[in-house]
């Protein structure tokens, strides 16, 4: 029988500690390598209500035009459609609704106000819509074809505090106007940013519960000023987006000019289309439910994307860039 001297057995006990301790962090760097988007982007914990109806958007001709042009930018999902014209018959202004089936069992919910981009349907946002409604949230789409100005998101907050106000309808006294998020996606994003200047001021004689918390604004066109918002905002461009490139306005006179909390993170991969691939599709989105949980849910493993000396953000490979300003600095 062989014995291992005292000293070979301090080195054998030496190495196990040091492949134990190696084994350990590795693990932890596993678990910090996870993206916003492996961690936040499945499923919510709320099934979703709506009466939107969608279709497939090859159905029209302005539809198939639409999905030829987004399929030519990369896009792997087929568009969906509702029947607002002109890809359909339908009035081609209206607000279309998505809540948690189980409102009822839920203090109240946020509102996110999520207007679409320039030309397009409210149905090519429906998984995305869907999406942030499992999170807990309210959110309306509201459109009318151009999808440009604040005046959209505004019809938007209108159908929200009416049902709100609404004893037969399923939203009556369900909606916290208190958290209140305006998001879109290019043009739309340019009028959620533009709605975040006008309705911070106005709120208290819309509705005096009305609160603007902040403004998800997701490749933004470039009539919007970051002087004006005074509420946290975060800007989500994409690396192969020759649309709204991550290198112009969206910086030089929104994010660099904010004068309110801001983040900005240009994804790897992402076009001026994804936002209306397939959910899975959309490597951004992560951030967004990240977003909306921390703005408006109060989730604190949410915030840690965000705020602290150590935001998680910066570290996610998903991202080529990410930066916040010196007033999302001071959140810490």
């Amino acid at each position: 029988m062989t014995r291992t001297s005292g000293p070979r057995r301090a080195a054998v006990a030496l190495l196990i500690a040091a492949a134990t301790l190696l084994a350990s962090h590795a693990t932890g760097r596993a678990e910090d390598a996870l993206t916003a988007q492996e961690i936040y982007n499945k499923p919510g914990p709320h099934p979703v209500a709506t009466a939107v109806r969608t279709n497939p958007c090859q159905e029209s001709i302005a539809g198939m035009v639409a999905h030829i042009g987004v399929h030519l930018f990369g896009n792997t999902a087929d568009l969906t459609c509702t029947q607002a014209f002109p890809y359909g018959l339908q009035s081609p202004i209206g607000v279309n609704t998505y809540y948690p089936a189980d409102i009822t069992e839920l203090p109240s919910a946020p509102l996110l106000v999520f207007t679409p981009g320039i030309n397009a349907n409210p149905g090519m946002y429906d998984t995305l819509a869907k999406r942030f409604a499992e999170q807990g949230f309210v959110v309306v789409v509201p459109y009318d074809f151009f999808n440009s100005l604040a005046y959209v998101p505004a019809l938007g907050v209108a159908v929200a505090v009416l049902a709100n106000r609404d004893p037969s309808s399923p939203l009556f006294g369900r909606i916290d106007l208190g958290r209140t998020v305006f998001g879109g996606h290019s043009a739309g994003g340019q009028a959620a940013l533009q709605a975040a200047t006008v309705f911070p001021p106005a709120a208290p004689l819309i509705d005096p519960a009305l609160r603007v918390a902040g403004v998800l604004a997701i490749e933004p066109g470039p009539l919007a000023l970051g002087t004006t918002v005074t509420v946290p905002t975060l800007f989500l461009t994409g690396y192969n987006d020759f649309v709204v490139p991550d290198f112009a306005w969206v910086r030089w006179w929104q994010y660099d000019l904010m004068a309110a909390p801001a983040w900005i993170a240009n994804a790897r991969g992402v076009t001026h289309f994804s936002p209306v691939d397939g959910i899975e599709h959309y490597r951004a989105a992560g951030a967004a439910i990240a977003w909306l949980r921390y703005l408006a849910l109060g989730d604190a493993e949410a915030a840690s994307w965000f705020t602290g000396p150590d935001w998680r953000l910066p570290a996610d490979q998903t991202y080529f860039s990410v930066h916040r300003n010196a007033r999302a600095d001071a959140l810490d």
